[in-house]
């Protein structure tokens, strides 16, 4: 529990949340789903802002992509009618996956869940990783500036000490917000490059129960494009563990023939070449050995059911255009 909390803010603009966001004197945290915060033991944490009132919950596709707004709940992911057709229901399946309770994920929610990073145990950020997900964040920037009065030939009016107000959005990476995202930043959305019609998705995993976090899970996406493999995805992740790419496979098998039937034996010798230094971490519930080893297992299954969905797209997209 946050036991050394002294101030509650309920925010209506992002603006303010920016501003208390980037206060020194007090250490100020956004209070999203509250799933993770509410329970975390951290006596530095003094004020929150709960953000419910900001219009960050949302699923929309344009032409830039699929964006998902940084409050859109995990429940509001898996019963969105968009995401259960794109990808294959890859992020609708993962949102799912990401927690047993229905009433956690109705509390829970992405942009939550990217900030608490592989804290959250959720499948997602695989599959948002090896969806090339990209997550906006935002900071309030201030600037101040000192304006002469100018000389005769350019007059001007004197303005000393006049400090200027902005905002600053930037793009980073879903695998890389652990790392590069800044404390005074506030994510603001979660944004997917567009499918193509020939894509295949899988998501596979290993736990104790169905209902128990992830050992080890495997998220793959394959297009095809004239019986090439124009964009192999493929990444692997766990319990208490980044999602990590594997991008050595992928690069052995982009550009290579479509496989109709698929060759067992090469997609096996592409795998043990391409993952000889996967090294993933161990905790209480895996050892790295045996991630090691169930990885290459898994990460053949996901490959083998996003190659059959692909090939399968494809067939139905080119009599599509017949």
């Amino acid at each position: 529990m946050l036991l050394e909390l002294i101030e509650y803010h309920w925010a209506e603009d992002i603006d303010e949340v920016l501003l208390l966001l980037g206060r020194l004197d007090v250490k100020t945290v956004p209070l999203a789903g509250g799933t993770y915060l509410l329970g975390l033991h951290d006596d530095s944490i003094e004020s929150v802002v709960d953000l419910r009132d900001l219009d960050l919950a949302y699923i929309s596709e344009d032409a830039r992509g699929i964006h998902i707004g940084a409050m859109t709940t995990l429940q509001q992911m898996v019963d969105s009618p968009l995401l259960k057709e794109l990808f294959a229901g890859l992020l609708a399946r993962a949102a799912k996956n990401s927690s047993s309770s229905r009433l956690i994920r109705n509390s829970a929610t992405i942009g939550g869940t990217i900030a608490t990073g592989s804290a959250s145990q959720a499948d997602l950020l695989t599959a948002l990783a090896v969806l090339d997900a990209e997550v906006v964040v935002r900071s309030g920037s201030k600037t101040q500036v000192d304006l002469k009065g100018g000389s005769y030939e350019h007059p001007g009016l004197a303005l000393a000490g006049v400090v200027y107000k902005g905002k600053h959005e930037r793009r980073i990476p879903s695998g890389e917000v652990q790392l590069s995202r800044r404390p005074a930043e506030l994510i603001i959305e979660v944004v997917i490059p567009r499918p193509t019609l020939a894509v295949g998705t899988a998501l596979m995993r290993v736990s104790r129960t169905p209902a128990d976090v992830s050992l080890l899970h495997a998220a793959a996406l394959i297009e095809i494009d004239a019986h090439t493999y124009r964009k192999v995805h493929l990444a692997l992740g766990g319990s208490n563990m980044e999602p990590v790419r594997l991008y050595g496979v992928e690069q052995m098998l982009e550009g290579q023939p479509v496989m109709n039937p698929l060759n067992s034996q090469k997609l096996l010798t592409i795998l043990q070449e391409g993952m000889a230094t996967f090294r993933p971490p161990a905790d209480i519930r895996a050892s790295s050995s045996y991630r090691r080893v169930s990885g290459m297992g898994l990460a053949y299954r996901a490959l083998e059911e996003a190659m059959n969905v692909a090939s399968w797209q494809n067939v139905m997209s080119s009599e599509r255009g017949s």
